[in-house]
């Protein structure tokens, strides 16, 4: 009967969908809903109603729901996932007495214990765990409250058998129907998959790879955030393009259901940022480069005649005040481009929250590798400033900051070939060991320009204990510290390895 009405003229379609009478016996994929922390009290009875229409029968919260709002789900038949709201975690930040995950994972678990309607539990999302007795704990944590529950984790990685213990299932995040088909290559163990694209807009033939390749899991429920299926459906009065609400009842009710859509996209072309990026610095610096004679002989002078360069900046020969603060920003943007091309070419969106997650600084929400390119642009532009004030006060008695400057910039010109080299390089071998290489060797030059620098300013004043004490030992005390402090006080050494692991394993 349906099989006539299949043309593909999608307004007919719609006509059908609008009109035509489907009978539940006829469900076939299930869809549901995931509503983050202090997001739930969008869900109304209007919402409700709204929903079940749409073929919605699954909610995924993150937080205790009201008397009220309980009352009607269960009324209405949903079925509720509920997660524990921590993105990220390191394990032993967690048994911090300050932190309550615990405390709080069995308060939430508690109160939907006696919920008939909520079918499993999670925990530690997009987090590592799987090494020393956290799997135990975890378990020992969820066993009072799983009866016949699941026991999930919400991940991008398709995890399944002994790396998967102790939960039973995972919802596996997912970003296009291209990633999709990678990650069920690895037959993960599915409780649901949350289609979650970069676009804020809905592509309906993705949409539809998505639910292809999942003909298989056919009672696996497909899950959106809500506020993305808010803006790409009428649930809120608008009328987008494709109404992502009927979308979801069409293929509720009807099993093998297709909807016309527009033809592919001819052009498989994806501009490569950071090679764009790249060129375009090359290209600023050689204007640069071009219209300043007094620069390009001073780089001759540097690489090919070192001594000669130093003694003329001792001597005041040559000045480069002005371009000491063009080099400067130069080395910054060449950082800026290391850091993005880390995040573009080699970090998936999600591991760029796992590391934004333990940066202060930045939220985790905003991910786009632009917003790297600035860390480590600022990050820079930091180091540079401290070695530079941190020579010049020791040497505040016969030295200009331009001198100390111009010695301490000129080294960069090797950073700026190091990352070259490095996205090239990159392209072909996105791996974390080359991030790491090409990251080690920038700063090294950094830091070996500062003892550099140092040294050179020793030629016009005699070395003394105080002198020697100042720059170079302190500069090391320091440095270890600060490191130290951003690994093991940040944190960042177990946000890169847990930014690698949600990177590395999907694919």
């Amino acid at each position: 009967m349906y099989n006539s009405f299949r043309i593909p003229a999608g307004l007919l379609l719609t006509f059908i969908l609008l009109f035509h009478p489907f009978h539940e016996a006829q469900a076939s994929r299930p869809f549901g809903l995931v509503y983050q922390e202090s997001g739930t009290g969008q869900l109304t009875a209007d919402e409700i109603a709204f929903l079940e229409q749409a073929g919605i029968h699954w909610l995924l919260v993150e937080e205790i729901l009201s008397g009220e709002q309980r009352r009607l789900l269960h009324q209405t038949g949903f079925s509720v996932m509920v997660m524990v709201p921590e993105y990220f975690p390191i394990p032993y930040r967690l048994n911090r007495e300050k932190h309550r995950y615990w405390q709080r994972s069995d308060s939430l678990m508690s109160f939907y214990r006696d919920d008939g309607s909520v079918k499993g539990f999670g925990l530690f999302a997009y987090g590592k765990w799987q090494n020393g007795t956290l799997p135990e704990r975890l378990a020992l944590l969820a066993e009072p409250y799983r009866e016949s529950r699941r026991l999930f984790t919400l991940d991008t990685r398709p995890l399944s058998g002994q790396m998967l213990y102790p939960f039973d299932s995972v919802i596996l995040m997912t970003r296009s129907a291209s990633q999709l088909s990678a990650q069920l290559k690895q037959n993960p163990s599915l409780a649901g998959v949350l289609y979650a694209p970069e676009d804020p807009g809905l592509d309906l033939r993705d949409l539809q790879n998505i639910l292809q390749l999942l003909n298989r899991y056919g009672e696996t429920p497909v899950y959106f955030y809500r506020d993305w299926f808010a803006a790409n459906s009428s649930m809120n009065g608008a009328a987008p393009a494709h109404d992502l609400a009927r979308v979801t009842r069409l293929y509720h009710q009807v099993p093998d259901a297709r909807i016309a859509n527009p033809p592919p996209d001819q052009s498989d072309y994806k501009v490569n940022t950071a090679m764009l990026l790249l060129f375009f610095f090359w290209v600023l610096y050689a204007a640069y480069f071009r219209v300043n004679p007094m620069y390009r002989k001073s780089l001759s002078r540097f690489f090919l005649n070192y001594d000669f360069f130093v003694y003329d900046v001792l001597m005041r020969r040559i000045r480069f005040a002005g371009d000491a603060v063009a080099v400067f920003l130069i080395s910054c943007f060449a950082a800026g481009i290391m850091g993005f091309s880390i995040a573009d070419i080699y970090l998936d969106p999600v591991a760029r929250q796992a590391l934004l997650q333990y940066t202060p600084v930045v939220s985790s929400q905003w991910s786009h590798p632009a917003v790297f390119f600035m860390l480590f642009f600022l990050v820079m532009a930091v180091i540079l400033s401290v070695q530079i004030f941190w020579v010049q006060i020791a040497n505040s008695q016969h030295a200009h900051t331009s001198q100390v400057a111009t010695f301490m910039l000129w080294p960069q010109h090797l950073n700026m070939v190091v990352v070259t080299a490095g996205v090239i390089i990159f392209r072909s071998l996105p791996f974390a060991l080359t991030a790491i290489i090409m990251a080690g060797i920038f700063l090294a030059i950094t830091a070996i320009s500062f003892f550099t620098t140092a040294y050179n300013m020793r030629r016009i004043h005699p070395t003394s204990p105080l002198y020697m004490t100042t720059t170079y030992v302190l500069y090391i005390l320091v440095s270890t510290s600060v490191v130290s402090w951003l690994i093991f006080g940040m944190d960042l050494l177990k946000a890169w390895e847990l930014a690698v692991s949600l990177t590395s394993m999907q694919f």
